[in-house]
């Protein structure tokens, strides 16, 4: 059986854009996109789910994360051009996008500048535009923390990222175990598999290295203004994954995407949590080829 190979490209600004890839020679492509804080080592690690529905798989780490270079300042427009730059790289004409979680964000930018390339956009448990009067109200409580944060305290976001960095380094066991006790119970229920587990703790040590520098500049990204929901978008198939137990986003944040996608299908598990894409990554990978 084959495995999971990690490598990277050089971008034209030259620096690296590291990836994890699979099945070379099989014709459905799908690109992943990692959320906040996590990395493309969070992916679920049974690759015979890959081979069932013959794709070709790639995992995208940003900047900061893993072995991907830093970027200061950089916007979730640029990092679509960076994207972009992997799919010619790999000779790649289109491919479905699965963004889980804050990747979510990042492929509705990557959609909406390079419709051509996109036969399917998966939002799994996706994240919405931080700086959005439309969104405002329905945040949740931590990301409003965040983007507020981010635009008239950057300091404090940074400081509190390299904190929680070194935190993972000093005791990964008792920060992890720590973060796993304030999920909800069906997301413990995930992270209790020993195999899920360490492919989340490892998405999570891969995106806190580097002094927790990749997740502060992921976040300025996060919260810059971007234009999304575009007309060009209208004419692919969009599916949007929901958990109901999930507090990170939430249902009525899913619901908004339901509003700007008015032609997407929705999947609502109600026993699902935030780690949705791990306890249902068959069903979104049949759904994302399908």
């Amino acid at each position: 059986m084959q495995n999971y190979y990690e490598s990277f490209i050089l971008l034209s600004n030259n620096q690296k854009l590291s990836y994890i890839g699979y099945g070379d020679t099989n014709e459905n492509t799908v690109i992943f996109l990692h959320g906040f804080g996590s990395s493309v080592r969070s992916i679920h690690p049974d690759t015979k789910i890959l081979d069932k529905y013959n794709i070709r798989f790639f995992a995208l780490n940003r900047p900061g994360y893993g072995e991907s270079d830093f970027d200061l300042g950089y916007s979730m427009e640029d990092y679509a051009d960076w994207v972009d730059e992997f799919l010619i790289a790999k000779g790649i004409q289109k491919a479905s996008l699965i963004g889980w979680s804050a990747g979510g964000l990042y492929s509705q930018v990557f959609t909406t500048k390079y419709p051509e390339k996109v036969t399917c956009l998966n939002l799994v448990s996706s994240a919405i535009p931080l700086n959005s009067s439309e969104t405002k109200r329905i945040l949740p409580m931590n990301w409003k923390m965040i983007g507020v944060m981010n635009r008239y305290i950057p300091l404090m976001t940074k400081f509190y990222f390299k904190s929680l960095s070194k935190k993972v380094a000093k005791n990964m066991d008792a920060t992890i175990q720590e973060s796993i006790e304030q999920m909800v119970e069906e997301d413990k229920k995930v992270v209790n598999d020993p195999i899920m587990q360490a492919a989340i703790i490892k998405g999570a040590v891969e995106g806190y290295r580097n002094s927790g520098i990749g997740v502060y500049y992921d976040a300025l990204a996060l919260c810059k203004e971007f234009k999304v929901f575009k007309n060009s978008i209208s004419n692919i198939k969009v599916n949007i994954w929901q958990g109901g137990k999930d507090t990170i986003w939430t249902v009525e944040t899913s619901n908004y995407l339901r509003e700007k996608y008015p032609n997407s299908t929705y999947t609502y598990i109600d026993n699902a949590g935030h780690l949705l894409y791990l306890s249902n990554w068959d069903n979104i990978l049949k759904k994302s080829v399908g």
